[in-house]
């Protein structure tokens, strides 16, 4: 088969990727989450543990800062835990909760030593302080609808619990359920259940679920419920998560993006948003919201505020996105815990020698620069990654994020440890886990493969996907398609990271991978099929990016979503699509 490189779909492709530690603590947590928590209204929550394991060398000297005045946190000595030996250390939380208002809180202990691997940590730490609840109100959609039926936890602490239902209105639409079946966790219970009935028109019900017989006091009350059946839009509500945004002092502002999903009927609406701190706004980009978070003028420290929005939903006004800005001191780089991923699925998972890798934090650079031209340079802007204490090969660096490739030295067989350096400030350490192999797909529309159709360079998407620069249109059984991966590991000859991969003219053999298999369909997309790829290798004059030149067999599942998946070494890829008809057309 006659070899059929894509230069151009090659270069896009790569724009869009637009000291010794070996003696360093590393820290690790038994867990990051503590919670949901209940906890009886006016009285402080139990203490909680949570256990710091050191995976290196030395000692850890660790601090706990909490992010809210209702947390605190006391770090142990050093001692023994299970599974770890003697080098582990008890952080004691302290919930601080009784001067609470009723309501669902997240906050977090962020565990720092500056001379260990992987820190800093986040413990987050969620509550709720409502207890049994003196009013619920629910919006749902006529019975038939998309959201005809909400489900509310009781939070009692006692037992002998009973409650009794009645409606003023609209017949039996109101329930008090057990939820000792699993829906819930005890030492609470209990459900109420609001559902619309059939033929219940829109409009306002109302009802009471009567609590009593608990041994605890406080739980027994009468709640007043209303239920309101509308066919205007619904937003579905998350109060319980907290969008917790990493900044410096003195550097540029940090961004989040939420959508707002409608759980109803009719076309949801946002008209406006705003923040209820100096440092916070939003901008309405469809159902959408950007959030922005601007640390000028702000101190070290953490800030919070709520983002409300204006739109035409029937719960309008019960919605309200909570938000964290962490500062931090000017000047010092900081890759966020998990913030190192491939970046095709933009997932922390086993990365491989060669691999093209994006991590994400806070004054990783001082401007935004992309490599001119390969070989890559190893400094941009006066900006370094360092792997194993050796500069990487850079693609791209700014203030958030960073693309680098992992030389093809890095070995499983030992810990691997990426550190950003920013002029003269060194960041934090971060560990990586590297195997011998991990294939992943690249996509140029997802869910569709960064594939083309070899014979004119065209995108194996639908016609009905337009793009700028390139034709799109089918693939048919028989063509030959070029699929384009990260992550495949070694080849024959050896590359080296950041240099451009041989051509194939004399002297400069093509670097490639044997017994790569090609499967195609399979699951909900019919049969799968599984061929050899005739060639796997790295892309003439790129670096890092792999591709595989592969016929489609004539006994193909046909669609216009395809999934195609490749076995390397024994490792699976993940799946991408791409659109198979009879004719290409």
């Amino acid at each position: 088969m006659a070899f059929h490189p894509n230069t151009k779909l090659a270069a896009v492709l790569l724009l869009s990727f637009a000291s010794a530690l070996s003696a360093a603590p590393r820290l690790s947590l038994n867990t990051s989450t503590i919670g949901t928590i209940n906890t009886v209204p006016g009285s402080n929550g139990p203490t909680q543990t949570v256990q710091a394991y050191n995976f290196g060398d030395g000692a850890l000297n660790l601090t706990a800062t909490p992010s809210a005045p209702w947390l605190s946190a006391t770090v142990g000595a050093r001692g023994t835990c299970a599974g770890n030996g003697g080098n582990c250390y008890n952080v004691t939380i302290s919930l601080n909760t009784a001067a609470l208002a009723a309501g669902t809180y997240t906050e977090f202990v962020t565990l720092t030593d500056p001379n260990a691997i992987d820190s800093p940590q986040d413990i987050a730490v969620t509550v709720n302080t409502t207890g049994v609840q003196s009013s619920l109100t629910a919006y749902v959609t006529p019975n038939g609808g998309t959201s005809t039926s909400v489900l509310y936890n009781i939070f009692t602490s006692g037992t002998g619990v009973k409650g009794t239902v009645s409606t003023n209105s609209g017949g039996n639409w109101l329930s008090f359920l057990s939820g000792a079946s699993g829906l819930i966790t005890s030492p609470s219970p209990w459900l109420i259940q609001v559902a619309a009935q059939v033929g219940q028109a829109p409009g306002t019900y109302t009802g009471t679920v009567t609590i009593s017989g608990s041994s605890v006091a406080t739980d027994n009350k009468t709640i007043n419920v209303t239920m309101i059946v509308t066919t205007a839009p619904i937003i579905e509500l998350n109060n319980s998560s907290t969008i917790r945004l990493t900044g410096a002092q003195g550097g540029g502002a940090q961004y989040a993006v939420v959508t707002l999903h409608n759980l109803a009927q009719g076309t949801l609406s946002i008209t406006g948003a705003a923040g209820s701190a100096k440092f916070l706004s939003a901008t309405v980009s469809g159902t959408s919201l950007v959030i922005t978070a601007d640390p000028a003028g702000l101190n070290p420290g953490v800030y919070t505020g709520v983002i409300t929005i204006t739109s035409n939903a029937a719960n309008n006004n019960v919605v309200a996105i909570p938000v964290e800005l962490v500062v931090a001191p000017a000047g010092v780089p900081n890759i966020l815990t998990g913030g190192i991923v491939n970046i095709s699925t933009y997932a922390q998972e086993a990365l491989s020698p060669g691999d093209i890798v994006a991590a994400f934090g806070s004054q990783l650079a001082t401007s935004t620069l992309v490599a001119p031209s390969l070989p890559l340079p190893t400094s941009l802007g006066g900006t370094q990654v360092l792997v194993n204490g050796v500069p990487a090969p850079l693609f791209f660096v700014s203030t958030g994020q960073i693309n680098f490739q992992v030389p093809y030295t890095v070995s499983g067989a030992q810990l691997n440890t990426v550190q950003v350096i920013s002029g003269a400030s060194q960041g934090n350490t971060r560990s990586i886990l590297v195997t011998g192999t991990a294939p992943r797909l690249l996509t140029k529309y997802p869910p569709y493969g960064a594939i083309v159709n070899a014979a004119d360079g065209s995108l194996t998407d639908p016609s009905t996907v337009v793009d700028a620069v390139f034709k799109t249109h089918p693939a048919k059984p028989g063509d030959t398609i070029i699929i384009y991966a990260i992550g495949l590991g070694a080849t024959t000859p050896a590359a080296l990271a950041g240099q451009p991969a041989n051509d194939g003219t004399p002297g400069k053999p093509l670097q490639t991978i044997p017994n790569v298999q090609v499967t195609f369909g399979g699951g909900f997309a019919g049969r799968a099929v599984t061929v050899a790829s005739a060639f796997t290798g790295l892309t003439p004059t790129a670096s890092g990016l792999y591709q595989l030149n592969v016929v489609i067999p004539p006994d193909v599942t046909l669609g216009p979503s395809v999934p195609v998946s490749i076995l390397v070494n024994g490792v699976q890829s993940n799946n991408v699509n791409l659109a198979i008809t009879a004719t290409g057309k």
